[in-house]
């Protein structure tokens, strides 16, 4: 038997979440760490995802298979094209005749990934919207073999795949002993196939839940960086901001423009909001790389609104290092302000209780549907494909003068969504209660 830390290795309450999770981006990484938190009960915890990894790799208490053990897709992105639609169909196909393909992959004898399967309490699919065909059969085989499973986080529906995806995706939503949304849209999308739509229930994203990491430790790592340190000892009030060139918000900014011209508008626009805030309140700009991932690096994307910013290098500073969930949510506690496109640092301003505006776009159903609708927060959203560079702005001063108030009204919310998060907790784990409905 092996022991860690005192503890049993069977004593671990093991946790599959069976979808692709690029660990690099910290949002990702903090619907992980709210799942760790919702249902550990103390206890220590095992998680097991799939990542772009060559061998099964050991982050902590992550254990990261190869993603291509069982997806053929990396996400939801690369789903589109006649291809990969075809290949789709096939899957699909194959699932409805029992065919499970890669998903022998889980309990193929002697493998690292059957042992974590043969010991997982829960299988979780449908994070940060991530939903397969693939998603369909593991739910299937983990039924087979009496595990706690279900769909959590899920954004997603039936687009034009109704011909091959419906018949899994309805057997899915019965065989699931939860069915959980983060939103109403994708939640209203799947209802047209459900049987009993009455168990599909809206809940908060997991990242609601993770417990931020101690303030002391983002103080201590803040204080590394002179700029901010030096705007601090000038009582500047801080912003703290993150920026991305990849996913649908950026895809939403300007949809007429692609590569190279596309970038600059985007940051041009960003760099006129930053400063204004610096020029009219003296502000600090505090870029958080809450993605560190080779092809969509927020730290890049920092550098290139950066180079379309007036203002001098003692206005702002960008946190290179890659930083835990954990500790980026303690550091914007930490901030007077946030102006957020990453979803996940938006979810971590409303959690922390810190003043925030959302920049986004009209087809953005995730950050509408999260921050508008479940924390009710719609006023504190700019879609960036109306609002001009110059609204946007305006808005975003307007915000930042009365943010006192809007850090009071946060209050509620936060303990509305404590209150769903128990009830989700209670649905998970099938004691009393349900996901309630915002």
């Amino acid at each position: 038997m092996i022991y860690r830390i005192g503890v049993r290795m069977d004593d671990r309450l093991h946790i599959l979440m069976a979808d692709y999770v690029p660990i690099a981006n910290k949002g990702e990484e903090a619907i992980v760490r709210g799942v760790e938190d919702m249902l550990s009960d103390g206890r220590p915890v095992a998680l097991g995802l799939f990542d772009n990894v060559p061998q099964v790799t050991q982050r902590e208490n992550i254990t990261l298979f190869p993603r291509n053990w069982l997806f053929r897709f990396e996400g939801n992105s690369a789903l589109s094209g006649r291809g990969r639609i075809l290949l789709q169909a096939r899957i699909a196909l194959e699932l409805r005749l029992g065919v499970r393909g890669l998903l022998r992959n889980l309990t193929s004898t002697g493998t690292e990934l059957a042992d974590f399967f043969g010991r997982a309490q829960y299988v979780l699919v449908g994070h940060d919207g991530v939903f397969c065909v693939e998603s369909c059969g593991i739910i299937h085989l983990a039924k087979k073999h009496g595990k706690r499973a279900g769909i959590l986080g899920a954004s997603t529906g039936i687009g034009g795949g109704r011909l091959y995806k419906a018949w899994l995706y309805r057997r899915t939503m019965e065989e699931s002993d939860f069915c959980l949304f983060r939103e109403r849209h994708s939640r209203e999308n799947m209802k047209r196939l459900c049987r009993d739509p009455d168990k599909l229930r809206i809940a908060p994203d997991p990242a609601f839940a993770m417990r931020p990491a101690p303030p002391e430790a983002a103080r201590e790592a803040l204080e590394r960086c002179e700029p901010y340190r030096k705007a601090r000892q000038e009582a500047r009030p801080v912003i703290a901001v993150t920026v991305l060139e990849k996913g649908r918000v950026y895809a939403g900014f300007r949809p007429d423009l692609h590569g190279q011209a596309k970038q600059q508008a985007h940051a041009k626009y960003l760099a006129a909001v930053f400063d204004a805030l610096i020029s009219k309140y003296s502000a600090f700009v505090l870029f958080l790389p809450h993605s560190v991932e080779k092809d969509g690096s927020d730290v890049v994307a920092a550098r290139h609104v950066i180079g379309q910013m007036e203002a001098t290098a003692a206005d702002h500073a960008v946190l290179e290092q890659d930083r835990g969930p954990r500790l980026l949510k303690s550091i914007i506690s930490q901030c007077d302000f946030l102006v957020g496109e990453r979803t996940h640092s938006l979810i971590g301003g409303v959690s922390a209780g810190t003043p925030f505006v959302a920049l986004t776009n009209r087809q953005d159903t995730r950050t509408h549907g999260i921050i508008g609708e479940m924390c009710r927060c719609e006023d504190q959203i700019i879609d960036m494909d109306v609002a001009s560079e110059e609204k946007a702005s305006q808005r975003i001063c307007e915000l930042f003068q009365r943010r006192e108030a809007v850090r009071e009204s946060l209050g509620p919310i936060r303990e509305e969504l404590s209150k769903q998060i128990e009830e989700t907790v209670r649905t998970i784990k099938g004691s009393q209660g349900s996901a309630s409905e915002p």
